[in-house]
């Protein structure tokens, strides 16, 4: 139900599904026009990173409005490790930049540990529990 954008027909769909066919869909026409011989991808590729972070993020979307963790930060961690690492921002290496990811990581767990909904099963089990 929370896990789903609603799109102007009422339609709802899944961001992070939405974003995952995005992002193969443009993978597919810049390998096929690069193969092709029409266009040359250059250092594109160098920005890979950049898919896991829009796909951690976009799950991270869907997982905080169903208030439900799936683990979407750890993606998104990675993928700004690897960012980071792969540029040098910031001035840091893959070992350095790591803390990056425990950080991003470390924030999605506290995150979710505010906002998260126990499921009905989770609520009776603390019912019995409590008596």
């Amino acid at each position: 139900m929370y896990n789903e954008t609603v799109i102007s027909n009422g339609k709802k769909i899944s961001a992070g599904k939405l974003v995952v066919g995005l992002v193969l869909l443009v993978i597919g026409v810049a390998t096929f026009l690069e193969s092709a011989n029409l266009w040359d991808s250059g250092s594109l590729w160098s920005y890979w990173p950049l898919i896991l972070i829009a796909i951690g993020a976009a799950n991270e979307l869907d997982a905080i409005r169903r208030r439900k963790s799936d683990g979407s930060y750890v993606l998104l961690g990675i993928g700004i490790w690897m960012l980071a690492g792969s540029f040098g921002l910031f001035g840091l290496s893959w070992a350095e930049a790591f803390p990056l990811a425990i950080v991003v990581a470390g924030l999605g767990v506290l995150l979710h540990a505010i906002i998260d909904v126990p499921s009905p099963q989770e609520k009776e089990n603390q019912h019995e529990r409590q008596q």
